[in-house]
């Protein structure tokens, strides 16, 4: 029935425009509470990263086990320069690499410390044992992935200089990297204070031990592969 009173132009508005609000704001999503796509779980660090990972607080299991995961990883470089003779070379070959790391760590890594000590330098025994086995462990990957390639090299070659001069490459590579790792490492350990005398000591002092890590390195190669002295020529 007709009242003649007109409806409110607010009501007809909304009833005029509501058609076209739908349509224009399209399906809405139910209300289930679901997420909008899967969820991706994080991924883990792999054994490699684990592996080079800096710890902020010294673990002596942890550091020792790198430090013989590096080792054995160096080995398998040894393994390949012997592959060149054969035999015991094996042996000879797979001893005599990681050995130079044994001896920098067991050699130049006590004398840096007691060098440092002139310096009033804060450095403790964990934290230089924690730097030496994250250096091993980083020179023993960059030689255990040239492994391969060196296998291939020294056994192909009909050079014996060749050879020889190649396998050195590789641990040069690995020992340059090794170090530079350690220095790294030691020296943030080290830069927590003190003046410029006190930083210029400490800055001498590691440069001085790059050098005698880098000799040591290459005198107890020289001496104990074969690949490099001759034996396997």
């Amino acid at each position: 029935m007709d009242t003649g009173v007109p409806e409110p132009a607010e009501r007809r508005g909304d009833v005029a425009a509501s058609p076209a609000a739908s349509a224009a704001a399209g399906p809405t999503a139910p209300a289930t509470g679901a997420s909008a796509g899967p969820t991706v779980p994080a991924g883990h660090p792999g054994w490699t990263a684990s592996l080079l990972a800096e710890r902020p607080v010294p673990d002596l299991r942890g550091d020792l086990a790198r430090f013989g995961a590096g080792l054995g990883l160096a080995s398998l470089y040894g393994l390949a320069l012997g592959a060149r003779q054969g035999g015991v070379s094996f042996a000879h070959h797979a001893a005599g690499v990681p050995a130079a790391l044994v001896a920098v760590a067991c050699l130049g890594v006590p004398a840096l410390t007691i060098v440092l000590t002139l310096f009033d330098a804060t450095l403790d025994a964990p934290r230089a044992l924690s730097a030496t086995a994250r250096a091993a462990a980083a020179t023993g990957l960059v030689l255990g992935g040239l492994a391969p390639a060196a296998a291939l090299f020294v056994v192909t070659t009909t050079s014996g200089f060749t050879a020889a001069l190649m396998g050195l490459l590789g641990l040069a590579v690995g020992g340059a990297i090794g170090v530079c790792v350690l220095l790294r490492d030691l020296r943030a350990a080290l830069q927590r204070g003190g003046g410029l005398l006190r930083l210029a000591g400490h800055g001498a002092a590691l440069l001085g031990f790059a050098g005698f890590a880098v000799v040591l390195a290459l005198r107890v190669w020289w001496g104990t592969l074969p690949i490099l002295n001759g034996d396997a020529l």
